[in-house]
């Protein structure tokens, strides 16, 4: 069973990792600009210094006193903050440190004293105090701050009895000064656990804010949607779910109510259908088989569509040979006349034969339908108009009950009118002594469909024999292909329409076509 982690927990410690992360960014950002800060501080008072003893550099030289110079910078030196100061000429000698292991050394130009104004072939004279002043580790390895002042030749220098420097010479020497950082590092540090202490209790104030505000908003509906799920589950479906607010929440509990009316309502429903179970089960078993049915049919007919488009093919070629032999031997007049009545029924089986063929291939053929917008009415009408001289109906009467305001269907007229025509011929051979046949059209109920009904008074056709009506290949009659309702039924399905028929012995046979209404 894995464990459960609460809903209040994750929010508090999502938003508490959020906020940690947040204040180790700023953590950050503020050291790096205190750092800053402090960095110019420790540079301005840098420079401070660099004045006082330039200052006095220039005037103990304008009285050639270098030992008290000496004596004050070494004074200087002696303050807590300043690590050493040294002077240099300018050939980068050290005249004076206040280490004195470094008197009469010498630094070059590529030295971190001089490489700030020595970075080019042609030396700045002067630049900024920041570019001035560089980080640097003394011997004791702690961190300080290097800065470097430029002594500059003035007038009254050059112009001196004591001084040895020319007037052209601009930069006398560099008052180089180390001031400890040792102070703004623990600064730094106190800062930071200042911070630190501070962020914890910010953290621990709202990680305890967003746990009640949570509690109240978030938790407390939430369990009251869980067990209004609980009470639903058990079947209790009078519960409902208080709306104590107007945000996602409440309109969260609003759905759920709702979804428990629906379900209360469904369940009276099926209550109700109870009751009646046996014959709805019956009705769509009636439906489920009568949907096999039809997909037995599609396969049959989809297998036979590609088995007779084989064997048509095969067919056509030497049937095609046999009817021109034959009909070139008719013509013969070296063919004996007792032999031509065989010739001609030769003729007459292969054109038969090709007849067959002809109907095999457009049975294996589903062209797609040329629809138009058409009235039904009126596509009866032609059909029917081509009957009334033929004389296998002359002893048919033809009655017709159109519906009136029938809207328009949206089928292949051809297609349409080759279905009607073959029902219309099936009427008439299902009644060689005559009778009736009754075309009728209507909607049904739904407004859906436009149904046409053929109705004749025929031998009607036996139970055995209705279910495989549509069968390719199966007929009643002596001759015939047995296509014709196969297409017709295949024309209809690809119309998106349904065929029907209802017959008994001695009852006569309707056929039902339904095309879908034109949208």
């Amino acid at each position: 069973m894995k464990m459960r982690i609460p809903l209040i927990a994750k929010l508090t410690f999502a938003t508490s990792l959020i906020l940690l992360v947040f204040m180790g960014v700023l953590d950050n950002i503020n050291l790096k600009n205190f750092r800053k800060v402090m960095v110019d501080y420790a540079v301005a008072n840098a420079e401070e210094v660099a004045d006082v003893i330039s200052q006095s550099t220039y005037d103990a030289m304008m009285k050639n006193d270098k030992t008290s110079l000496y004596h004050m910078i070494g004074r200087i030196a002696e303050s807590k903050n300043i690590e050493h100061i040294r002077l240099i000429d300018q050939t980068g000698r050290v005249v004076y440190s206040s280490i004195h292991e470094e008197i009469g050394s010498v630094i070059g130009k590529h030295a971190d004293e001089c490489i700030m104004c020595h970075n080019s072939t042609r030396p700045d004279l002067s630049t900024s105090s920041m570019n001035r002043s560089r980080i640097i580790r003394t011997r004791a390895g702690k961190e300080a701050l290097g800065f470097t002042k430029a002594i500059y030749n003035q007038p009254a220098c050059s112009a001196a009895s004591c001084h040895f420097h020319g007037k052209n010479d601009m930069v006398l020497g560099l008052l180089d000064i180390s001031i400890s950082l040792e102070m703004l590092r623990q600064k730094s540090h106190e800062y930071r656990l200042e911070f630190v202490i501070l962020t914890c209790m910010l953290l621990l104030i709202i990680g305890m804010l967003v746990t009640i505000l949570t509690h109240y908003l978030v938790d407390i509906p939430v369990q009251r949607l869980v067990r209004h799920s609980a009470l639903v589950a058990v079947g209790d479906l009078e519960s409902r779910v208080p709306v104590s607010s107007r945000d996602e929440l409440g309109e969260l509990s609003e759905s759920v109510n709702s979804m428990t009316e629906s379900l209360g309502r469904a369940d009276k429903d099926l209550k109700g259908w109870a009751d009646s179970l046996e014959s709805k089960v019956e009705e769509r078993s009636k439906e489920i088989m009568r949907m096999e049915e039809q997909l037995r049919r599609s396969e049959k007919l989809a297998s036979l569509g590609t088995l007779a488009a084989g064997v048509a093919h095969e067919i056509n070629n030497p049937l095609t040979g046999i009817l021109l032999f034959a009909s070139i031997l008719k013509s013969d007049k070296r063919l004996d006349q007792a032999l031509l009545p065989d010739v001609e029924r030769i003729i007459s089986e292969t054109e038969r034969c090709a007849g067959i063929v002809k109907n095999m291939l457009a049975f294996s053929r589903e062209s797609l339908p040329q629809k138009e917008n058409i009235a039904l009415d009126a596509l009866l009408d032609e059909v029917v108009t081509l009957f009334h001289k033929q004389p296998d109906f002359s002893s048919i009467t033809i009655g017709k009950k159109y519906a009136e305001g029938l809207p328009h269907i949206s089928v292949d007229p051809n297609q349409i009118r080759q279905v009607f025509l073959n029902l219309v011929i099936n009427a008439g051979h299902a009644m060689p002594r005559g009778g009736e046949l009754a075309i009728s059209t209507y909607t049904t109920a739904d407004g859906m469909y436009v149904c046409a009904a053929l109705k004749d008074t025929g031998d009607g056709i036996s139970d055995e024999n209705i279910a495989r009506i549509f069968d390719p290949f199966f007929t009643t009659k002596a001759e015939g292909t047995g296509l014709g309702l196969s297409i017709s039924y295949g024309i209809i399905e690809n119309h998106g329409g349904k065929i029907e028929v209802k017959s008994g012995r001695g009852e006569g046979t309707t056929f039902t076509v339904m095309l879908p209404v034109s949208g």
